[in-house]
């Protein structure tokens, strides 16, 4: 081979590695920006969701579990508070209601309504819900959850609720382990949700 061929030959085999180099580096900003922008959008709504205060509802929804996070403890708060006459709550397991006392109803203040949802979910909650909505002429509902819930939980609860829904968050706050494993559940949560988008 001169060396007018090697020189070409070289040439070419710098081109495809410059060019190699470059898509590999195109791969790698595109993989950060959609890292960046997943964790930004994580931040919002898991993080900092938007939530609204308490204001005088037709009821109160505690979503399951009830005694996670003390979301049964602060639907009993606000009902205490006199933010409506009627509380639900969500029992996602058979023998739950014996681990949530309010289930007995037997305070005079306000009812209590517990409730097994099929299926086992937010959205068979929400669907519950709107049928209790419907059957008790409710138009308005503050619902309470876990911080992390709020976002997709409004989204869900929104489409099967004939009315206004406010969203309340316990004040409890996962680890940051906590909060990694909510990133991740939550993102398939919210892809699940905008798949199945009926009631």
């Amino acid at each position: 081979m001169t060396g007018v061929a090697r020189r070409r030959s070289g040439r070419r085999g710098g081109g495809a590695a410059v060019r190699r180099f470059s898509w590999l580096r195109r791969l790698v900003v595109a993989a950060l920006v959609l890292l960046l922008f997943w964790l930004t959008a994580c931040f919002l709504l898991v993080v900092r969701p938007r939530m609204d205060r308490p204001v005088h509802s037709d009821a109160i929804l505690v979503l399951g579990s009830p005694t996670v996070d003390g979301r049964a403890e602060e639907g009993i708060r606000l009902a205490d508070a006199g933010y409506a006459g009627t509380l639900v709550i969500s029992i996602g397991w058979a023998k739950g209601r014996q681990r949530v006392p309010a289930c007995a109803d037997d305070n005079p203040r306000y009812r209590v309504i517990c409730f097994q949802p099929d299926p086992t979910t937010t959205r068979g909650e929400a669907e519950e819900f709107g049928r209790l909505a419907r059957q008790h002429n409710w138009h308005s509902v503050l619902v309470v959850t876990s911080v992390y819930h709020v976002s997709r939980a409004r989204l869900i609860v929104d489409r099967c609720m004939p009315g206004t829904v406010r969203m309340v968050a316990t004040s409890a706050r996962p680890s940051l382990r906590g909060w990694g494993y909510q990133f991740f559940y939550q993102t398939g949560g919210f892809a699940k949700a905008l798949l199945h988008r009926s009631c």
